[in-house]
């Protein structure tokens, strides 16, 4: 991949203090110039749009989920977030030009991009630490729910590959994490946190979307622990989504086959290299902050999403 210019970028789903909107509407995209807009911070206008130029996109699991919840209930939530993108009304019975298919789940704990062979993975990480690192090295941020690292062309905005690392370290004082569950509509209980809402958020910044303005909207910046608003989209969602994959001829025949081929096998040789190749590097995660609401604050983006025939078991 020595012809493409790559950057990778890093997206925290955080604990962070509450924002007000200072626009009536109008949601963000993001860019190759972004840097990390928090809370109500504007719309950067420089650079490409973050986009996959090929909608059609595969994610698998890792197979040892999360200690909070049975493998088949994290499948059931995230199947359900990615379908709530895939199928947003776009007006006339149509739906964005989208289309996320699930494998069967991965031994892919690490989030990396290489020049050949890649899946775009969903991880529980307990510590919330790349798992290659140094035992004295830091990890992700504890005010983190979830850390998604990307890999985009910085000439044009193209996304190669993205993976959701999420927290499943027990959440204490103002630090992120479990427990987490697949919540009532009414919300969630005691001090649960409904994955579907987490999941639901950050497939809006896969797909390019950044912050929106409106207080209800899924994209929106803040939201309380136990809500689980998040899960469904509101109307500047939707346009978002429709604007950026307006309807198109996408169906299930579509190819998902990540670029480079699709390796879901990552245990064998997990720690052999860095993190990244092929020209690859990460960025760092956002500053820590102080307790308060669920905010992401982004600097790349992507999408990946899943159907059935995937099967997976916890260790």
């Amino acid at each position: 991949m020595s012809d493409r210019s790559l950057y990778t970028a890093a997206l925290v789903l955080a604990l962070v203090t509450s924002f007000t909107a200072d626009r009536a509407s109008a949601y963000c995209r993001m860019t190759t110039q972004g840097n990390s807009p928090i809370g109500n911070s504007p719309c950067v206008e420089e650079g490409e749009p973050l986009v996959w130029n090929n909608p059609c996109l595969s994610y698998a699991i890792d197979y040892r989920g999360s200690v909070w919840m049975d493998f088949a209930d994290v499948e059931t939530a995230i199947d359900a977030s990615f379908e709530t993108w895939e199928q947003a009304d776009c007006g006339g019975s149509s739906t964005p030009n989208l289309i996320f298919k699930g494998l069967q789940s991965s031994t892919c704990q690490r989030a990396e991009f290489n020049t050949t062979g890649n899946v775009n993975t969903i991880a529980f990480l307990d510590p919330f630490k790349d798992r290659c690192a140094d035992a004295d090295a830091p990890g992700y941020s504890p005010f983190a729910f979830a850390v998604t690292t990307t890999w985009h062309n910085t000439s044009t905005g193209e996304i190669f590959d993205a993976d959701i690392m999420i927290n499943d370290e027990f959440a204490t004082g103002s630090f992120a994490g479990g427990p987490y569950a697949n919540c009532p509509d009414t919300g969630c209980l005691s001090t649960d946190a409904d994955l579907a809402s987490i999941v639901t958020h950050e497939i809006g910044h896969f797909i390019g979307i950044g912050h929106s303005t409106v207080r209800d909207a899924t994209m929106f910046a803040s939201a309380d622990r136990t809500s689980v608003e998040k899960r469904t989209l509101e109307s500047d969602d939707r346009n978002a989504v429709c604007d950026i994959y307006p309807p198109g001829s996408l169906d299930d025949s579509c190819n998902a086959v990540p670029m480079g081929g699709l390796q879901l096998d990552c245990d064998a040789n997990a720690c052999d290299g860095p993190a990244s190749s092929g020209g690859c590097s990460a960025t760092g995660t956002p500053a820590d902050a102080p307790w308060g609401a669920l905010l992401v604050a982004l600097l790349g983006l992507t999408v990946v999403r899943r159907r059935s025939g995937r099967r997976g078991a916890r260790s």
